[in-house]
């Protein structure tokens, strides 16, 4: 029965201490790009391929990222990391436009925002890696201080 009841205690410990890591670890959290520009399959297919480039690229620049399914200025303050990006891909007339805004978690203020346009969604989402290196640089700052 003791035996139990330490055991208990030491899954219930790794537990919390698995779980404070987990909040502490990621630095910037992001979610799937809204997109504003209709319905089309092809264009959503599109939009995920350009969030996983985001993705990747904050990664590989050494930016310790978490994914969240959805993401809204209203619940920021409520997600495991120090800042977020939230993206969105509309179009206007003939041409997409991309944007990333990165917030503070605790305040809600915006950072840094960026910006692409172009007939051509792909062309549009070469703004993600531009703006991956800078946030990275951004996020290395803060680490700094």
């Amino acid at each position: 029965m003791r035996y139990r009841q330490l055991l208990a205690s030491a899954i219930l410990m790794l537990t919390l201490v698995s779980h404070a890591e987990a909040q502490t670890q990621s630095e910037v959290i992001v979610a799937p790009f809204v997109v504003e520009a209709g319905d089309d399959d092809k264009l959503r297919a599109q939009s995920q391929t350009c969030f996983a480039r985001f993705s990747a690229a904050l990664t590989s620049k050494g930016v310790k990222v978490a994914r969240a399914q959805q993401l809204l200025e209203k619940n920021l303050q409520s997600v495991p990391a120090s800042w977020a990006v939230l993206g969105r891909i509309s179009r206007e007339k003939e041409l997409f436009q991309v944007e990333l805004r990165l917030l503070d978690v605790k305040t809600g203020d915006e950072l840094r925002s960026y910006f692409n346009s172009d007939k051509d969604l792909q062309v549009a989402c070469r703004v993600v890696e531009k703006a991956a290196e800078r946030i990275a640089l951004f996020v290395a700052e803060q680490r700094s201080q």
